[in-house]
Order: structure tokens, then sequence, then C-alpha cells
């Protein structure tokens, strides 16, 4: 169970997401991405800084990647690729979302306490990072041009839907 700091160091981080996407005009669903985004951010660099937290973080931390992007896999990212200025983001996130659950089951293959695990889980940290920056720097910005801020909402309440059902899966 993460502890108090932890949750606040996340949570923080999530609220600094929420205010740089209502800065850039971001909406509904991407705005939540940006602000998960946030929140599974503050959990990595938390790992990486304490590696006596690996064990405590690395269940929700893997919980939260692989429903998120699924979640953007079912419910976003269809979306996306109805679109001709958006099918070729939708088109690369499916890979980079098939490369995350790789990584992700790299780590769940080695010895949480070894230097190995520590290693691939460096890996994921910038594949997650990258991941990140490209969705919040191109891909969100080009999804509110081409859907409006009513559809963005309405996307909202399906990906926690699907993100939701992505969690009870994985119980």
């Amino acid at each position: 169970m993460p502890s108090r700091t932890d949750k606040i160091i996340s949570k923080g981080m999530e609220k600094a997401k929420a205010v740089k996407a209502t800065v850039k005009g971001i909406k509904g669903v991407f705005k939540t991405l940006m602000e998960q985004h946030g929140e599974v951010s503050g959990l990595l660099r938390r790992v990486q800084k304490n590696t006596d937290k690996r064990t405590e973080l690395w269940p929700q931390i893997r919980r939260e990647l692989l429903s998120h992007e699924r979640g953007e896999l079912r419910v976003v990212f269809p979306v996306l690729r109805q679109f001709e200025e958006t099918r070729h983001f939708a088109e690369r996130h499916d890979a980079d979302a098939a490369t995350l659950e790789s990584q992700i089951q790299t780590l769940d293959e080695e010895d949480i306490d070894s230097a190995a695990w520590g290693e691939q889980f460096d890996t994921l940290v910038k594949l997650v990072t990258a991941h990140v920056n490209e969705e919040e720097s191109e891909i969100f910005p080009a999804a509110m041009d081409v859907i409006t801020g009513d559809r963005a909402e309405e996307l909202d309440s399906q990906f926690m839907q699907a993100k939701k059902a992505a969690m009870a899966d994985m119980a």
C-alpha cells in the first residue's frame, strides 16, 4: 500500500498536469489522461529514488499503466483513427502500447529485488516518459483540433469505464 507521502507526491503531480492541460486548452478525456500521466509519473519517480518502495508501489504502477493503456486502446484511439489528421498517431500508439505491455511483462518475470529489475524499470520509465511527452505535446493538441470539447467530455466517461473494466480484469 502506498504511503501517505507517496500519495501526496503522486496527487501533486496529477494536479500540476491538470493545470497544464487547462492552460493548453486540453479538455475532457485528454485532461484526464494528462492527470493520470502526472500521477503515475510521481509513482515512477518514487521507485527510482527509493528502491525500498519497489514492492510497495510496483503493483499500483503496473495496474495504473496497464488499465490506462487498455482504456486508451478501447476508447480514445479508435476515435482518433477516424480522422485523417490523427490516424497516424493512433497507429503509432498501438505499437507504443504493445512495447509498454511487453516491458511490464519483462519486469513481472524478474526478481523485484534484483539489479536487473532496476535496470528494466529504468527502461520502463524512459518508455513511459517518451510516450507521455508525445501524447501531451503532439497527440492531445491534434486531437482537440479534430474533436469537439463535448465529444472529449463524452469520451472521458467512456474511458473511465473502460479503465475500470481493465482493472477488474486484472484482479
